[in-house]
């Protein structure tokens, strides 16, 4: 089998694998309430024990890792139409991985840390060093997305030109399309869908990065 192939395959695996960390991490059911000074933590977050924050991490590294190499593949099935977007891609794909590994383990961290300082019942205190936290990590966890994202509308200026061969409405799978559509059931329909699919929506659409590569060498 095409190295490029395996990679694709693998790309698809690490996306399913991201959501399954996304579930443990954010599927926090019904009564959930949004506190603190700027609604960063989640009142289910007590229910949840410490082993699903864990695990959610380690989901999380594995299926970054797969979805990687999922974009390079893709990237390596552009580079002879277009070197300079598959350069891009692969160095957006290898920076915005390990981004997306940084954003979710800053993720996993806090409900440890409101949990661990609610154990003393001070809401004030756990408040206040989340906020603190929030603050420190918000800058890379920003830079992080915007590279995560990059590939994905490298894809979808691929598709459009014609560099890949799959049919066009597969720009519409990619996670910024995902995201969009998991806010807006979220929005119109809260209490249906105030956990899923919207928790798993962008790690389901980088998924789809390494589907697009699989159709393309079919």
């Amino acid at each position: 089998m095409d190295i490029n192939m395996i990679f694709s395959i693998l790309g698809f695996v690490g996306g399913l694998l991201c959501c399954v960390g996304d579930l443990l991490f954010d599927l926090k059911g019904k009564g959930n309430k949004k506190l603190g000074t700027s609604g960063n933590i989640d009142s289910n977050w007590i229910k949840m024990p410490y082993w699903r924050f864990g695990t959610s991490i380690l989901f999380a590294m594995v299926g970054d890792i797969l979805l990687g190499l999922g974009i390079f593949s893709l990237a390596n099935q552009i580079k002879y139409a277009n070197s300079t977007l598959a350069f891009v891609m692969a160095v957006c794909g290898y920076v915005g991985v390990i981004g997306g590994f940084f954003v979710h383990t800053v993720l996993c961290i806090q409900p440890i840390i409101y949990k661990k300082i609610m154990e003393e019942n001070n809401f004030n205190l756990a408040d206040k060093t989340l906020e603190e936290y929030y603050k420190a990590i918000l800058p890379p966890f920003l830079i992080a997305y915007v590279f995560l994202m990059v590939p994905s509308i490298c894809v979808v200026i691929a598709i459009i030109a014609g560099y890949l061969a799959v049919p066009k409405w597969f720009v519409l799978l990619n996670p910024i399309v995902f995201f969009l559509i998991g806010a807006t059931l979220r929005k119109l329909k809260n209490n249906w869908f105030y956990d899923l699919p919207g928790i798993i929506m962008p790690s389901l659409g980088l998924g789809m990065l390494g589907l697009i590569g699989i159709v393309n060498l079919i």
